[in-house]
């Protein structure tokens, strides 16, 4: 066996055998003395063009056999790993690669270079699955705790067609699974300019998806450090089907990532299941003609979103769109756009006879000069009397702010309910009544 720095492994391609081994020392990506199965070894080319599925499978595979296994991903000299759809399965400790999103001169000329995984045709709908469905019981075998490191996805063939609804990486009924300083560039669909235009969501960077009962399964999944440009949707939590409602993706983190140009940047619960616990933290989102930023509980029974610290720049709807309670919105930055709300309340929550129960605090709403903004918060299908006999919760300490320009005719208030009028002071809620204080630059 061959010993060697981790950037010296990555770098170094075929090094005389599939296995080696790396030494002790300084904490890394990958540990001391863990089995590290090199793709290029295997066969993969890389040249952007060549099917490399067989060959990255086979080092898979062979990791498999391997309790704690490294496969590394050497930068693509073409550009690309051309993939039909890869598997990890148990005993895989990590995937390591190197990638780089660059994205400065806008979404048309945005490139996605180092380790990257690509379609290999316009038919192929996810480049990695981590795991495999367990139908509503523990799949052992499935790659629990699974590190992904510096791995890049591109949606894109190799004549710059991009695959609509093709995922990045799907999440099955794995628990533990974190993507560390990955990067995607246009998975699922956009349009104008390489903006995507919304859509259903479907198509993205990563899902966690669950079929389990008891929440067991695809729990404590990490986004760490990841950028994307040009996602359908860069983040979703859900289960898998109405099968096992039981089932869900909860107790999650998405922290201190870029999410530019998607239709959708997280969406928690949205067709089958619940997905609370989750948190949004330190994250930029910014999407002008998308959809919305965060979009949480519009099925099952989610609880607890806590979403702190971010700036969610312009977007083309509401910048969180919740139907479930336990929202925590504390400490972020929102820049608006005319007759565009910071948070929307949906009136599933009254209907489902909950309430929010959660805390709007301290925030930031830079209206951007508008003239015609309306207020910060809205509870929809609340109206202001009703919203005094469920509306729990703590709603104080947001500011306002219209660089220098007077607050718009059009403002009712920072919290309003459907009947548009400013909601008042209740026992169980503390609110900004106020227009709020607005800065004078």
């Amino acid at each position: 066996m061959l010993t060697l720095t981790r950037r010296a492994a990555m770098r170094a391609g075929v090094l005389g055998g599939a296995l080696y081994s790396l030494p002790a020392g300084p904490p890394a990506h990958a540990a001391a003395s863990t089995a590290v199965f090199n793709v290029q070894t295997y066969g993969a080319v890389g040249d952007g063009s060549t099917d490399d599925t067989a060959a990255i499978q086979a080092a898979l595979d062979a990791a498999a056999e391997v309790s704690g296994s490294c496969v590394a991903f050497p930068p693509a000299p073409g550009g690309c790993y051309r993939t039909s759809g890869l598997t990890v399965s148990g005993g895989v400790g990590q995937l390591i690669g190197e990638s780089a999103l660059f994205d400065a001169d806008g979404p048309s000329a945005a490139s996605l270079t180092g380790s990257v995984l690509a379609p290999l045709t316009s038919t192929d709908t996810v480049l990695l699955t981590v795991g495999s469905s367990g139908s509503g019981t523990v799949v052992t075998g499935n790659p629990h705790g699974l590190t992904v490191h510096g791995l890049g996805f591109r949606g894109t063939t190799e004549d710059g067609k991009v695959v609509s609804g093709l995922w990045g990486a799907d999440v099955v009924d794995t628990s533990d699974v974190t993507f560390d300083e990955c990067r995607d560039l246009y998975c699922g669909a956009f349009e104008y300019d390489g903006y995507p235009q919304g859509g259903d969501g479907q198509g993205g960077f990563v899902r966690f998806q669950s079929s389990g009962t008891g929440n067991g399964f695809s729990v404590n999944g990490r986004v760490l450090f990841c950028n994307s440009y040009g996602a359908g949707t860069f983040l979703l939590a859900d289960g898998l089907s109405s099968t096992y409602p039981g089932g869900g993706s909860t107790d999650g983190r998405a922290v201190c990532c870029q999410v530019n140009g998607h239709g959708y940047g997280v969406v928690l619960g949205r067709d089958y299941a619940g997905a609370g616990g989750w948190a949004v933290l330190e994250t930029h989102f910014s999407s002008e003609p998308g959809k919305c930023h965060i979009v949480y509980g519009t099925a099952g029974n989610a609880w607890t979103l806590r979403v702190e610290g971010c700036y969610l720049d312009v977007c083309g709807d509401v910048h969180i769109a919740c139907d479930s309670r336990g929202l925590q919105a504390v400490g972020n930055y929102f820049r608006g756009q005319a007759n565009e709300s910071a948070i929307r309340f949906a009136a599933a929550l009254k209907h489902h006879h909950r309430d929010p129960a959660g805390q709007i605090v301290g925030n930031t709403y830079d209206l951007d000069g508008n003239t015609a903004a309306v207020d910060f918060a809205r509870f929809a299908g609340f109206t202001a009397a009703e919203f005094a006999r469920y509306g729990g919760g703590e709603y104080s300490g947001n500011l306002v702010h219209n660089h220098g320009a007077a607050m718009p005719s059009t403002w009712k208030g920072q919290f309003t309910g459907s009947d548009s009028k400013a909601i008042p002071n209740t026992t169980t809620a503390t609110l900004g009544l106020t227009q709020g204080p607005v800065l004078s630059a």
